[in-house]
């Protein structure tokens, strides 16, 4: 699911727009902060993590008591609602990011645990170099499909455009047929013979491998498996900081004490380094009944209520209107139906 914004001019009193921003920065987006922390110290997160799924059912039992909690009461009901929507929102992304990252994670560890030197290959299958490379060459013949583009009448201008995605898309198919191969087998010879092949392209080198380049090679890998488990065990969804606070406690933190291990003054690095949102979580208004989208005289695009303003400044005009604005469960229409239109 994919979010468009779209920059609109307000078009409303200051009074207004300084209560719509109060209530959005100083209710709102501290609301969807605690629920986020809330989520992230749940006993099932880890669960949630692994499945890479969540259920808004949980973020709305989270988020339940806290609308009788002094710091977020006041709010109307839909604000509630967009909370709730804007947290199952930020986790379902971020799961969805983390279940990818950690495919791609198990991916390398496997070939971690795959990637040997030639000299480690020898010793594991008991053979000469040389017999592993012949039996890596019997199994390239038998993964490997006849290539009859050669005795096809094709253009010369239609073989050089399709050459290089054809052979990328080869390669591709190649080393996912070896891979199968290789956990489909328990032969000893020829799973090594399958890890020499992956390790040098699905081809057979015929230079001495350089020990120094493998190292390198291996230790590349190794980073990188590093760095996708802390990204993900520290990239969780946080929230939005509008004052600084927890930026400010960390720099007082870290000017006072001495970080007890790398690990530490790494993260509060990190805390220091990151930019955090200068605006509050926006009002999701998942609705087609309050807002319409449409084009004024001078061909701008426009949002606005679908009360239409004559019976509108006539409902507010009344005694019922006080009666219902004085609730502050309400004040979201005294805050968006009063501003006539928004204009981009």
């Amino acid at each position: 699911m994919s979010q468009i914004t779209i920059q609109c001019r307000l078009v409303a009193s200051a009074s207004t727009r300084q209560k719509l921003w109060k209530m959005m920065a100083e209710l709102n987006t501290p609301l969807i902060n605690e629920l986020l922390m809330q989520m992230r110290q749940h006993p099932d997160f880890e669960t949630w993590r692994q499945k890479g799924k969540i259920s808004t059912v949980v973020v709305k039992q989270l988020c339940e008591p806290l609308k009788t909690d002094p710091r977020f009461t006041g709010q109307p009901a839909r604000f509630y609602t967009s909370s709730v929507t804007t947290v199952s929102y930020i986790y379902k992304s971020w799961l969805a990011l983390m279940k990818r990252s950690q495919y791609q994670l198990e991916g390398k560890i496997r070939w971690l645990e795959m990637l040997n030197s030639d000299a480690e290959l020898v010793e594991a299958s008991g053979v000469s170099l040389d017999s592993l490379r012949t039996k890596a060459t019997e199994i390239l013949a038998q993964l490997t499909p006849i290539d009859t583009t050669e005795t096809q009448p094709l253009q010369e201008k239609k073989v050089k455009k399709g050459k290089k995605s054809q052979n990328s898309e080869s390669e591709r198919n190649l080393s996912k047929n070896l891979f199968e191969a290789y956990g489909n087998t328990e032969d000893n010879l020829t799973r090594c013979a399958i890890r020499y092949l992956l390790k040098n392209g699905c081809k057979i080198s015929d230079k001495e491998e350089n020990p120094e380049k493998f190292t390198k090679r291996r230790r590349k890998l190794e980073i990188q498996i590093q760095r996708l488990t802390e990204q993900l065990q520290a990239r969780v969804p946080k929230g939005r900081d509008l004052t600084d606070t927890k930026w400010l406690e960390i720099l007082s933190l870290a000017n006072t004490n001495v970080p007890q291990n790398e690990a530490e003054a790494k993260s509060w690095q990190d805390a220091l380094l990151r930019k955090s949102s200068s605006i509050p979580f926006p009002v999701s208004y998942e609705s087609n009944e309050d807002m319409t989208w449409f084009k004024s005289q001078k061909g701008r695009i426009c949002v606005g209520g679908r009360i239409i303003l004559p019976f509108w400044q006539a409902y507010t005009s009344s005694t019922y209107w006080q009666i219902y604005a004085s609730n502050p469960k309400h004040q979201l229409y005294l805050v968006y139906l009063c501003v006539n239109r928004s204009q981009v």
